[in-house]
């Protein structure tokens, strides 16, 4: 019998609920979703108002994820795009509130691309991986932007 392959929606939706729920539950194995070429930021700007870097490898992330302290997490997530992409991989879009240590709710948006793992049929892990905390990237939308930034992007 011939398994047939699971739409990218399917695969997202899935994948959310797993990874929210390790995220919720036993945030120390969420590098495990995670491959060794794989890359990971979380944040807006640092403490000295620079853009937070990038973490690339399953090790550097889980270490990047233990420095977050995610305790006592808690997750209500609003909405999930999920669509193919490149070389049978899924782009899936979460957006959705987190609460981390008893703070209070903050609206977030995070991006993945799931990238096939092998030869395995079905299975992906998080490629990259961008999350960031609505109110750092839109603040007060009445303020000017930084010195040298522009309000918008032009993309030609």
């Amino acid at each position: 019998m011939v398994m047939e392959k699971p739409s990218a929606q399917l695969v997202g939706r899935e994948f959310v609920r797993q990874y929210y729920t390790l995220l919720n539950q036993a945030p120390d194995y969420l590098h495990r979703f995670y491959g060794k070429n794989s890359s990971y930021v979380h944040g807006g700007l640092d403490n000295n108002g620079k853009p937070v870097e990038a973490v690339y490898g399953q090790s550097e992330i889980h270490k990047k994820v233990m420095a977050l302290s995610f305790r006592d997490c808690h997750t209500k997530i609003r909405h999930v795009d999920a669509h193919a992409t490149l070389n049978e991989g899924v782009v899936v879009q979460v957006l959705g509130e987190l609460s981390n240590n008893m703070q209070p709710m903050r609206k977030f948006m995070q991006t993945f691309v799931l990238a096939p793992e092998g030869t395995v049929a079905n299975k992906f892990y998080v490629h990259n991986d961008i999350f960031r905390y609505q109110d750092e990237v839109f603040g007060d939308s009445d303020s000017e932007p930084p010195e040298g930034e522009t309000s918008h992007w032009q993309v030609t």
